[in-house]
């Protein structure tokens, strides 16, 4: 590259320049549930706190092994949310949520049984400081993929590389 003004030319050691895909992503609530395992929570929302909030049915979630996650996929979270998780009957353990954050969630695209292996970078930070989050063999597509190691580290940029 070179760069001139009215005190001379410079000319620099070559430089390269690399264009990534951009890899279609947003961030979900990640919330998760406990209660008895084979259990069925009811989980509802409010947008507000109100002395009497208007609580809204968000899903039936059965729970396999708990502590189990759920991700909000409403489509215009408002900057604010609330949940809460209930059982109807007298459980043996009280259900219980906690919201540790946001989570992204990337879309995959290919062929069915194509391997990809998915990338993560630091938005700000070094350019050449890639670690691999995981290998994903798709079995639908588009297929999401969480990633959950996000939770509560800087914001990520994400590639997609295929693995022969």
């Amino acid at each position: 590259m070179v760069v001139s003004n009215t005190f001379g030319t410079v000319t620099s050691t070559p430089a390269t320049l690399s264009v990534i895909v951009p890899v279609e992503h947003r961030s979900v609530p990640a919330i998760s549930l406990l209660a008895d395992a084979g259990s069925t929570l009811h989980l509802d929302y409010s947008d507000a706190l109100s002395p009497a909030p208007t609580w809204r049915p968000l899903d039936t979630v059965p729970l396999a092994t708990p502590p189990q996650w759920y991700f909000d996929f409403s489509t215009a979270l408002p900057p604010q949310r609330f949940y809460r998780a209930w059982q109807s009957g007298s459980p043996e353990v009280v259900p219980a949520l906690t919201l540790p954050g946001m989570v992204p969630v990337l879309t995959l695209t290919g062929a069915v049984g194509t391997k990809v292996r998915v990338d993560a970078i630091k938005q700000v930070g070094p350019t050449d400081a890639w670690f691999t989050l995981n290998t994903v063999t798709l079995t639908n597509t588009p297929q999401l993929y969480f990633d959950m190691s996000a939770i509560g580290q800087a914001p990520r940029l994400y590639r997609l590389v295929p693995v022969p």
